[in-house]
Protein backbone atom coordinates (compact mmCIF):
# COMPACT_ATOMS: atom_id res chain seq x y z
CA UNK A 1 0.00 0.00 0.00
CA UNK A 2 1.16 3.31 -0.94
CA UNK A 3 1.94 6.20 1.63
CA UNK A 4 0.49 9.61 1.09
CA UNK A 5 2.92 11.58 1.49
CA UNK A 6 0.47 14.65 2.32
CA UNK A 7 -1.36 12.03 5.05
CA UNK A 8 -1.99 13.78 8.35
CA UNK A 9 0.06 10.76 9.98
CA UNK A 10 2.74 11.32 7.91
CA UNK A 11 3.83 14.94 8.41
CA UNK A 12 2.90 14.75 11.90
CA UNK A 13 5.99 12.07 11.88
CA UNK A 14 8.61 14.80 9.64
CA UNK A 15 7.94 17.39 12.33
CA UNK A 16 9.14 15.43 15.02
CA UNK A 17 12.23 15.55 13.30
CA UNK A 18 12.61 19.16 12.44
CA UNK A 19 14.45 21.47 15.00
CA UNK A 20 12.77 24.25 16.47
CA UNK A 21 14.39 27.72 17.14
CA UNK A 22 15.88 28.52 20.34
CA UNK A 23 13.74 28.18 23.28
CA UNK A 24 16.00 29.10 26.38
CA UNK A 25 12.92 30.77 28.33
CA UNK A 26 10.29 28.29 27.16
CA UNK A 27 12.53 25.48 28.42
CA UNK A 28 14.11 26.82 31.16
CA UNK A 29 10.69 28.12 33.03
CA UNK A 30 8.14 26.33 31.11
CA UNK A 31 9.33 22.42 30.40
CA UNK A 32 6.39 20.35 31.78
CA UNK A 33 4.20 19.93 28.40
CA UNK A 34 -0.01 19.22 28.58
CA UNK A 35 -2.06 18.61 26.20
CA UNK A 36 -5.68 18.47 25.97
CA UNK A 37 -8.93 18.75 23.93
CA UNK A 38 -10.64 21.01 24.77
CA UNK A 39 -10.80 25.06 23.61
CA UNK A 40 -10.23 25.95 27.23
CA UNK A 41 -7.79 25.41 29.55
CA UNK A 42 -8.61 25.55 33.88
CA UNK A 43 -5.80 26.84 36.11
CA UNK A 44 -6.17 26.42 39.94
CA UNK A 45 -3.57 29.21 41.58
CA UNK A 46 -3.07 28.96 45.00
CA UNK A 47 -0.64 31.77 47.05
CA UNK A 48 -0.18 29.52 50.46
CA UNK A 49 0.47 31.06 53.82
CA UNK A 50 2.87 30.39 56.68
CA UNK A 51 0.59 29.79 59.54
CA UNK A 52 1.45 27.64 62.32
CA UNK A 53 0.23 25.38 64.45
CA UNK A 54 -1.54 26.78 67.69
CA UNK A 55 -0.09 25.57 70.96
CA UNK A 56 -2.79 24.01 72.90
CA UNK A 57 -2.93 21.93 76.69
CA UNK A 58 -3.44 18.07 76.32
CA UNK A 59 -6.35 18.86 78.37
CA UNK A 60 -8.40 21.36 75.68
CA UNK A 61 -10.01 20.09 72.49
CA UNK A 62 -7.45 20.30 69.47
CA UNK A 63 -7.69 23.66 67.09
CA UNK A 64 -9.91 23.69 64.10
CA UNK A 65 -7.59 25.00 61.18
CA UNK A 66 -8.91 26.17 57.71
CA UNK A 67 -7.97 24.76 54.19
CA UNK A 68 -5.65 27.39 52.19
CA UNK A 69 -8.43 28.02 49.51
CA UNK A 70 -7.58 28.57 45.56
CA UNK A 71 -8.65 30.65 42.65
CA UNK A 72 -9.76 28.72 39.25
CA UNK A 73 -8.79 31.26 36.00
CA UNK A 74 -10.33 29.90 32.80
CA UNK A 75 -7.98 30.96 29.25
CA UNK A 76 -8.76 29.60 25.96
CA UNK A 77 -5.41 29.01 24.52
CA UNK A 78 -4.22 31.99 21.44
CA UNK A 79 -4.93 30.06 17.95
CA UNK A 80 -1.79 30.05 15.52
CA UNK A 81 -2.49 28.88 11.86
CA UNK A 82 0.41 29.53 9.63
CA UNK A 83 0.15 27.90 5.74
CA UNK A 84 1.96 27.79 3.10
CA UNK A 85 1.22 27.51 -1.07
CA UNK A 86 2.95 25.66 -3.75
CA UNK A 87 1.48 26.31 -7.51
CA UNK A 88 2.09 23.81 -9.67
CA UNK A 89 4.44 25.37 -11.55
CA UNK A 90 6.90 25.62 -8.53
CA UNK A 91 8.03 21.85 -8.29
CA UNK A 92 9.16 22.17 -11.83
CA UNK A 93 11.60 24.78 -10.80
CA UNK A 94 15.37 24.21 -9.95
CA UNK A 95 15.60 24.01 -6.05
CA UNK A 96 17.86 26.72 -4.34
CA UNK A 97 21.58 25.12 -4.06
CA UNK A 98 20.98 22.42 -6.49
CA UNK A 99 23.11 21.80 -10.09
CA UNK A 100 21.60 23.95 -13.06
CA UNK A 101 21.60 21.00 -15.66
CA UNK A 102 20.24 18.36 -12.35
CA UNK A 103 17.40 16.15 -13.76
CA UNK A 104 17.24 13.46 -11.78
CA UNK A 105 14.86 14.71 -9.37
CA UNK A 106 11.32 13.67 -10.02
CA UNK A 107 8.55 16.35 -9.91
CA UNK A 108 7.51 14.04 -6.78
CA UNK A 109 10.81 14.25 -5.07
CA UNK A 110 10.61 18.00 -5.55
CA UNK A 111 7.32 18.02 -3.74
CA UNK A 112 8.43 15.95 -0.97
CA UNK A 113 11.62 17.95 -0.39
CA UNK A 114 9.29 21.16 -0.65
CA UNK A 115 7.26 19.74 2.11
CA UNK A 116 9.70 19.01 4.73
CA UNK A 117 11.13 22.40 4.27
CA UNK A 118 7.49 24.04 4.79
CA UNK A 119 7.05 21.77 7.90
CA UNK A 120 10.46 23.21 9.75
CA UNK A 121 9.75 26.76 9.00
CA UNK A 122 5.80 26.76 9.64
CA UNK A 123 6.89 24.86 13.03
CA UNK A 124 9.73 27.23 13.75
CA UNK A 125 7.36 29.99 13.26
CA UNK A 126 5.54 28.54 15.97
CA UNK A 127 8.29 28.04 18.57
CA UNK A 128 9.16 31.33 17.99
CA UNK A 129 5.90 32.72 18.95
CA UNK A 130 5.79 30.40 22.07
CA UNK A 131 9.32 31.29 22.94
CA UNK A 132 8.08 35.50 22.60
CA UNK A 133 4.69 34.41 24.86
CA UNK A 134 6.82 33.20 27.91
CA UNK A 135 8.94 36.68 27.46
CA UNK A 136 5.80 38.09 27.72
CA UNK A 137 4.68 36.57 30.94
CA UNK A 138 7.96 36.79 32.30
CA UNK A 139 8.28 40.69 31.87
CA UNK A 140 4.73 41.51 34.31
CA UNK A 141 2.95 38.10 34.23
CA UNK A 142 0.14 39.18 31.01
CA UNK A 143 0.10 38.00 27.54
CA UNK A 144 -1.83 40.71 25.43
CA UNK A 145 -2.60 38.59 22.05
CA UNK A 146 -3.47 40.54 18.39
CA UNK A 147 -4.19 39.33 15.57
CA UNK A 148 -7.26 38.63 13.05
CA UNK A 149 -10.74 38.50 14.80
CA UNK A 150 -8.25 38.37 18.37
CA UNK A 151 -7.86 40.86 21.04
CA UNK A 152 -7.54 39.70 24.18
CA UNK A 153 -4.93 40.31 27.54
CA UNK A 154 -4.56 37.08 29.87
CA UNK A 155 -3.60 38.05 33.46
CA UNK A 156 -1.66 35.75 35.68
CA UNK A 157 -1.59 38.38 38.01
CA UNK A 158 2.17 38.81 39.01
CA UNK A 159 2.36 40.42 42.35
CA UNK A 160 3.41 44.36 41.86
CA UNK A 161 6.47 44.38 44.17
CA UNK A 162 7.96 41.56 41.42
CA UNK A 163 7.81 43.83 39.19
CA UNK A 164 11.09 46.46 39.32
CA UNK A 165 12.17 49.43 38.25
CA UNK A 166 15.44 51.04 39.35
CA UNK A 167 15.53 54.73 38.76
CA UNK A 168 18.35 57.36 39.25
CA UNK A 169 21.44 56.11 41.28
CA UNK A 170 19.83 52.79 42.08
CA UNK A 171 20.64 52.22 38.19
CA UNK A 172 23.74 49.88 37.52
CA UNK A 173 25.00 51.92 34.89
CA UNK A 174 25.80 54.02 38.16
CA UNK A 175 28.90 52.22 39.22
CA UNK A 176 29.59 54.55 42.11
CA UNK A 177 26.23 53.71 43.99
CA UNK A 178 24.39 50.90 42.75
CA UNK A 179 24.30 47.59 44.94
CA UNK A 180 23.47 45.15 42.55
CA UNK A 181 24.77 41.64 44.55
CA UNK A 182 22.58 43.99 47.56
CA UNK A 183 19.59 43.79 45.17
CA UNK A 184 19.94 40.37 44.28
CA UNK A 185 19.93 38.97 47.79
CA UNK A 186 16.81 41.53 48.33
CA UNK A 187 15.12 40.23 45.14
CA UNK A 188 15.73 36.83 46.35
CA UNK A 189 14.15 36.89 49.43
CA UNK A 190 11.21 39.00 48.22
CA UNK A 191 10.45 35.81 46.03
CA UNK A 192 10.61 33.46 48.77
CA UNK A 193 8.95 35.02 50.61
CA UNK A 194 6.04 35.17 48.59
CA UNK A 195 6.96 31.84 46.78
CA UNK A 196 8.46 29.13 48.74
CA UNK A 197 10.71 29.19 45.75
CA UNK A 198 14.03 30.67 46.06
CA UNK A 199 15.42 31.88 42.44
CA UNK A 200 18.36 29.80 40.91
CA UNK A 201 17.82 31.60 37.49
CA UNK A 202 18.62 35.36 36.20
CA UNK A 203 18.68 36.16 32.49
CA UNK A 204 19.50 39.27 31.37
CA UNK A 205 19.20 41.94 28.86
CA UNK A 206 22.46 42.93 26.73
CA UNK A 207 22.65 46.13 28.42
CA UNK A 208 22.19 44.83 31.73
CA UNK A 209 25.23 42.20 31.39
CA UNK A 210 27.26 45.08 30.43
CA UNK A 211 26.62 47.08 33.36
CA UNK A 212 26.51 43.75 35.23
CA UNK A 213 30.14 42.94 34.21
CA UNK A 214 31.46 46.46 34.70
CA UNK A 215 30.37 47.00 37.98
CA UNK A 216 33.12 46.77 40.98
CA UNK A 217 31.21 45.03 42.93
CA UNK A 218 31.30 42.25 40.14
CA UNK A 219 34.69 42.24 39.62
CA UNK A 220 35.37 41.88 43.76
CA UNK A 221 33.61 38.42 43.70
CA UNK A 222 35.43 37.55 40.19
CA UNK A 223 38.97 38.27 41.60
CA UNK A 224 38.02 36.62 44.72
CA UNK A 225 36.99 33.37 42.64
CA UNK A 226 33.56 33.19 44.22
CA UNK A 227 31.86 33.60 40.91
CA UNK A 228 31.58 29.48 40.51
CA UNK A 229 32.54 28.85 36.56
CA UNK A 230 31.80 25.69 34.86
CA UNK A 231 29.48 24.48 37.84
CA UNK A 232 27.00 23.25 35.54
CA UNK A 233 26.58 22.06 32.27
CA UNK A 234 26.75 24.58 29.55
CA UNK A 235 27.31 21.89 26.20
CA UNK A 236 23.54 22.55 25.20
CA UNK A 237 23.52 26.39 26.13
CA UNK A 238 25.11 27.35 22.71
CA UNK A 239 21.44 25.72 20.76
CA UNK A 240 19.54 27.68 23.16
CA UNK A 241 20.89 30.89 22.27
CA UNK A 242 22.20 31.17 26.00
CA UNK A 243 25.28 31.99 27.02
CA UNK A 244 26.29 30.96 30.90
CA UNK A 245 28.12 34.11 32.63
CA UNK A 246 28.79 32.37 36.07
CA UNK A 247 27.28 31.43 39.53
CA UNK A 248 27.06 33.95 41.97
CA UNK A 249 25.56 32.56 45.83
CA UNK A 250 23.92 30.12 44.08
CA UNK A 251 22.48 32.60 41.42
CA UNK A 252 23.13 31.86 38.20
CA UNK A 253 23.67 34.33 35.26
CA UNK A 254 23.03 34.04 31.91
CA UNK A 255 22.56 36.74 28.81
CA UNK A 256 20.06 34.94 25.71
CA UNK A 257 21.06 35.80 22.50
CA UNK A 258 17.55 35.48 20.60
CA UNK A 259 15.57 38.11 18.79
CA UNK A 260 12.19 37.89 16.89
CA UNK A 261 10.78 40.44 14.35
CA UNK A 262 7.56 41.76 14.22
CA UNK A 263 5.56 44.31 12.00
CA UNK A 264 9.08 44.55 10.28
CA UNK A 265 10.87 45.42 13.52
CA UNK A 266 13.98 43.06 15.41
CA UNK A 267 13.50 43.14 18.79
CA UNK A 268 15.35 40.90 21.64
CA UNK A 269 13.32 38.20 23.18
CA UNK A 270 14.82 39.68 26.79
CA UNK A 271 14.90 43.25 26.60
CA UNK A 272 18.35 44.88 26.65
CA UNK A 273 17.30 46.44 30.04
CA UNK A 274 15.52 43.96 32.27
CA UNK A 275 16.21 40.98 34.47
CA UNK A 276 14.29 38.08 34.67
CA UNK A 277 14.31 35.76 37.74
CA UNK A 278 12.86 32.31 38.26
CA UNK A 279 13.60 28.78 39.33
CA UNK A 280 13.26 26.07 36.58
CA UNK A 281 11.17 23.99 39.31
CA UNK A 282 8.93 26.41 39.77
CA UNK A 283 5.03 25.32 38.47
CA UNK A 284 5.28 26.45 35.18
CA UNK A 285 4.14 24.58 32.01
CA UNK A 286 3.57 24.60 28.34
CA UNK A 287 -0.19 24.10 27.71
CA UNK A 288 -1.76 22.97 24.25
CA UNK A 289 -5.54 23.50 23.55
CA UNK A 290 -7.72 21.34 21.45
CA UNK A 291 -6.76 21.93 17.66
CA UNK A 292 -10.39 23.23 15.57
CA UNK A 293 -10.14 20.91 12.99
CA UNK A 294 -12.58 18.01 11.74
CA UNK A 295 -9.74 15.92 10.30
CA UNK A 296 -8.09 15.89 14.22
CA UNK A 297 -10.63 13.63 15.95
CA UNK A 298 -10.32 13.54 19.33
CA UNK A 299 -6.35 13.72 19.56
CA UNK A 300 -4.58 16.27 21.94
CA UNK A 301 -1.14 17.29 20.03
CA UNK A 302 0.87 20.51 20.31
CA UNK A 303 0.98 20.58 16.21
CA UNK A 304 -1.16 19.53 13.51
CA UNK A 305 -0.30 19.59 10.20
CA UNK A 306 -2.74 19.35 7.52
CA UNK A 307 -2.74 19.56 3.24
CA UNK A 308 -5.48 20.39 0.98
CA UNK A 309 -5.72 21.02 -2.60
CA UNK A 310 -7.50 23.35 -5.49
CA UNK A 311 -7.91 22.18 -8.66
CA UNK A 312 -7.75 25.72 -10.74
CA UNK A 313 -4.98 27.02 -10.92
CA UNK A 314 -3.91 24.36 -9.39
CA UNK A 315 -2.09 24.73 -6.19
CA UNK A 316 -1.05 22.83 -2.90
CA UNK A 317 -1.64 24.36 0.61
CA UNK A 318 0.02 23.13 4.09
CA UNK A 319 -0.31 24.23 7.56
CA UNK A 320 0.24 23.52 10.99
CA UNK A 321 -2.21 24.25 13.56
CA UNK A 322 -1.59 24.86 17.46
CA UNK A 323 -3.23 26.60 20.18
CA UNK A 324 0.01 26.95 22.98
CA UNK A 325 -0.26 28.63 26.52
CA UNK A 326 2.52 29.07 29.20
CA UNK A 327 1.10 28.87 32.23
CA UNK A 328 2.87 29.77 35.14
CA UNK A 329 1.31 28.66 37.96
CA UNK A 330 3.49 29.57 40.91
CA UNK A 331 3.17 33.51 39.24
CA UNK A 332 4.87 34.78 42.12
CA UNK A 333 8.18 32.24 41.74
CA UNK A 334 9.05 35.15 39.02
CA UNK A 335 10.54 38.39 39.03
CA UNK A 336 10.73 41.08 36.41
CA UNK A 337 13.62 43.78 36.56
CA UNK A 338 14.34 46.77 34.91
CA UNK A 339 17.97 47.39 36.03
CA UNK A 340 19.29 50.00 33.45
Amino acid sequence: MAIDLFDSRTMMAALEETFPPKTFLRDTFFGGVETSNTKYVDVDIRKGKRKMAPFVSPKHEGKPLDRAGYTTKTYAPPYIKPFRTTAAEEIFKRPMGSHVYAGNATPAQRAAAELGKDLSELQEEIVRREEWMCAQLLLDGTLTVTGEGINDTLDFGLDPTHQVTLAGTALWTDTANSTPLENLRAWKRTVAKDSGIVPTVAVMGENVVDAFLSHADVRNVLDNRRLVMGAIDTSHLSAMGASYIGTIEELSFYAYNEWFEDAGATSPMVPVDRIFLGNPNSRAAMHYGAIQDLEVGTASVRYFPKSWTQPNPSARFVMVQSAPLPVPIQIDAFMSIKAV
